[in-house]
This record gives C-alpha cells, structure tokens and sequence, in this order.
C-alpha cells in the first residue's frame, strides 16, 4: 500500500511539473469599450478529413484558453467520399453533426459558431460560411454546378448568406493554389463585388502570413482572421512545451456571446495574432498595444530618466527606437517578453552646461518607439510614444 500511495504521488507531481511547464494559455487584454476574446474560425474533424473527433477539438481550446471556435467540416466532396465509404450514414450524420457534438461539449465557456468550408479549385479556392444553419443546403446549392469551380462557390455562397452566413476568403495564399504568386483573381473580385466576401484569412497555420491578403483586407474593409486549419491534434502541430500557440483571431467585442462575436465581425473589429507577431488595422493595433504594454514606474533623476514597463500580455513586444529621438539615448533594440517587465534608462546626447537637469528642469518627456512586430499593414510596424510624467 506505502508503494502504491508513493507512485501515486509520483505521477502527481510530473503531472503538476507538466502543467506548470506548458505555457498553454494566451492572455490577451481588453481594449478600451470592448471585451478581446480569442478565436480559431477554421478547424476540422474527422467529419470532414482530420484525425480527432469534435470533442477533441472543444478540449483543446478550453486547454489553450480560447473564447471561440468554429467547425468549419469541408461540406462538399469529402463528406460525400466518407458516406459513400460507409464511414458514415446520411441517416445517422448530416454536415451540421460535428458542430452539434461540439457544442454540447463546449458547455458555457467556450463559444462554438456553426460553419462549414465550401472546397474548390482556383479560382475562387476554399471559403469559410460561418454562423451557418443548414450545411446540406450549402453543399447541394454548390453541387449543383459540380463541374464549373466558379459557379459552384458562387451558388454556395449565396446560400450560406440566404441563411445570414459570414463569408471569409481562406489561404489565398497556399501555394497548392497559388504556386508562383499571390493574386487575387477576377473571379474573386466579382465575388466581393457582389457582396459575398465578407473577411480574409490573412494567416493560416500551414501557410503562414499574407501580406497581400492584408493589404486587400484595408483596401476594401473586409475583416482580417487568423487561424489554425488544423487537421490533426494541435500538439502534433504547436510545440507548447516552448511556449507557442496557435495563431488567433483577436475579436474585440461588446460581449462574450455569439451575437458579441458576430457584431465584432461585422464591424471588422478584429486583428491577428500569430508566431508573437499581431497584424490588423491601427484603430484596434494601437489600443490593443497600449492595453499590453503598461508604464508601471517613471523615476526622474538628475541626468537620466528611469522608466519600467510592464507586458501584462502573453504577446512579446519588440521595441527599437523611434523616430525623432536622434538627441537621446535609450536601447535600440529589446524584446519584453509576456508578462515581464523591463526598465529603460534615457539620457540626452547633450555636453556641459546644456544638459538638462532632469530631476528639476523636465515635469515630462516623449520617448518615441516602433512596435517592430505590431503591424498595422504590410510592412508597416507601429509607431508610437511613451509620454514620461512625473
């Protein structure tokens, strides 16, 4: 009995050890008015053709601290593959089964949106419907122009926004799809044209960031997403033991609910987070960045302010010297890790007598950053300043 209650205890503590060595949550803050959930808007099951069942996937967010999820089962050829295979039943298993399951194990927590993936060749490629209702109706709206890709998504789409749909643009840049470049097609443009693009996936797991999808996201005010397209069990895919994560949509919204969640979508208030980099547009980017990164202590002394920030986020911020600072010194370059802080000091690059005592001359100085991994377009790190006040 001693050795039995031994190994017991054993097993315990490699399980706490475990847990406390897998930085499995990410933290994000609230934005100034509205509430930051985080979110994948494309995964699969093995209803459609990954490797885990619906529960897994509910599991898996709830471990990773996820506000939302959405089953997005390709609804068209590889369902229609598995039940002619007798892997399924019409009977026992429609395309809306997968979020059914789903969301009964999600309980009150997590947030499950219906979906579905409407999956054809380029052009137009694969498209996300989410907050569908019924995803047969959508399969058999494509369907029935099997043979011409275009018509095929364009009657599939037009179904899923009959039924309220929020229609997204996934991986415009994979290169099974796009093996030299990445464009938007003629028949995408129709397609926006028309009202039926709605957001863009500017980051899929497998096929990293798309600047160019960002670009189009700001030209033409879609909604920017980030998510995973994973296929099999995320910890096949993200090494959480080193700290990494999934990439997520960040939604800012007025709730945690559904409807909060569609809102924000609407409004396009949404950014990216992935590999510790955000992408979005600088209306949600810079309020999300003042939300992390907090001035937690300011000291004047006589020849050098002495300023401690504060990461309150799961996020590493990378900061290199603005602009206008070229008669100061402070570091170059740095990176604050999640939930850390870090102090700078900042001195001028002033001799003598014109050196100003900063303990009795100055009340308040501006010391200008760049947000090197805080994107507001391609290319375009955020820059900002940190208002020093004594």
């Amino acid at each position: 009995m001693k050795r039995f209650v031994l190994t017991l205890m054993a097993v315990a503590g490699v399980m706490t050890a475990s847990a406390q060595l897998t930085p499995n949550k990410i933290v994000v803050p609230d934005i100034e008015g509205y509430k930051t959930l985080t979110g994948d808007f494309h995964i699969h099951t093995v209803f459609s053709d990954a490797t885990v069942w619906p529960t897994t996937r509910v599991q898996e967010a709830i471990w990773e601290g996820l506000d939302v999820i959405a089953i997005t089962e390709h609804i068209d050829t590889r369902h229609q593959k598995m039940v002619n295979n007798g892997v399924f039943t019409k009977e026992k298993c429609d395309r809306d089964y997968s979020y059914q399951i789903a969301k009964k194990a999600a309980g009150k927590n997590l947030l499950v949106v219906h979906g579905a993936e409407i999956t054809r060749g380029m052009p137009p490629g694969h498209f996300n419907c989410l907050f569908t209702k019924e995803n047969d109706d959508i399969c058999a709206a494509a369907e029935t122009y099997n043979d011409d890709h275009v018509q095929a998504m364009e009657a599939g789409l037009k179904e899923a926004r009959k039924q309220g749909a929020f229609l997204m643009w996934n991986h415009p840049n994979w290169c099974k799809q796009a093996p030299n470049e990445t464009k938007m097609w003629k028949e995408h443009k129709k397609i926006l044209k028309e009202g039926y693009m709605d957001a863009i996936e500017i980051y899929n797991m497998a096929c990293g960031y798309t600047p160019e999808g960002h670009q189009w996201a700001l030209d033409n005010n879609l909604a920017m997403l980030g998510n995973s397209d994973c296929h099999a069990p995320f910890f096949m895919e993200v090494d959480y033991l080193h700290g990494a994560h999934r990439p997520v949509t960040l939604v800012f919204a007025t709730e945690k609910s559904l409807e909060g969640v569609r809102g924000a979508l609407d409004a396009r208030r949404t950014a990216v987070l992935a590999e510790g980099n955000v992408y979005g547009r600088e209306q949600e980017v810079r309020p999300l960045l003042e939300a992390c990164l907090k001035v937690k202590d300011v000291k004047f002394k006589a020849k050098e302010i002495v300023l401690t920030l504060e990461n309150v986020s799961s996020i590493p911020v990378t900061l290199t010297k603005g602009k206008g600072s070229e008669d100061t010194w402070y570091a170059r370059y740095v990176v604050i890790p999640g939930m850390t802080t870090f102090t700078y000091k900042v001195r001028p690059l002033l001799d003598g007598d014109k050196q100003p005592a900063y303990d009795k001359d100055i009340a308040e100085y501006d010391i200008n950053f760049v947000a090197e991994n805080f994107y507001i377009g391609p290319n375009k790190p955020l820059e900002f300043s940190i208002k020093a006040t004594r």
